[in-house]
This record gives C-alpha cells, sequence and structure tokens, in this order.
C-alpha cells in the first residue's frame, strides 16, 4: 500500500524513468511515485487547488497549472 498526501486528481507515468506524477489539489503537491519499488521519491509544492498536470515525457518535463495566482510551474525530473 502507498498512502499518498491526498485525494489524486491527475496522474501521469513517464515511461522512461518509470516514475508516477500525482496531482493533489488539496493540499496542493506532486507527488513523485517511483513505480519499480512503489514508494514516494518525493512530494513537490505546487498551489491549493494546483490539480491540472501536463507532460513531456521526452524532457520529462511536468507542468502543473496554479488556478489562485493564474501561472503554471515547470518540474524537470532529472531521474
Amino acid at each position: 500500500m502507498l498512502d499518498l498526501s491526498g485525494a489524486p486528481d491527475v496522474i501521469f507515468l513517464d515511461h522512461a524513468l518509470a516514475h508516477l506524477y500525482v496531482a493533489i489539489g488539496d493540499p496542493g503537491v506532486i507527488d513523485v511515485i517511483d513505480t519499480p519499488q512503489w514508494r514516494r521519491l518525493e512530494t513537490i509544492q505546487t498551489e491549493l487547488g494546483a490539480h491540472t498536470l501536463a507532460m513531456d515525457e521526452s524532457a520529462h518535463k511536468i507542468y502543473a497549472f496554479l488556478p489562485a495566482s493564474h501561472r503554471t510551474a515547470v518540474f524537470v525530473d532529472e531521474g
């Protein structure tokens, strides 16, 4: 069993890195999961209500849309 930071809203899988990105709007984080070991690698702060993601798998980039501040945050996963 894997504990997440909250109820998941959106998930994306980077096949090459075997990382699962789970957007959680409340509390406003992205949990990064190592899928072979099924453990959380890190929790990235976004902002409350940020639950929409986009992914560029070839560049290992995650885009989080931040509704409260009307911005987009870009995270690069270097594996």
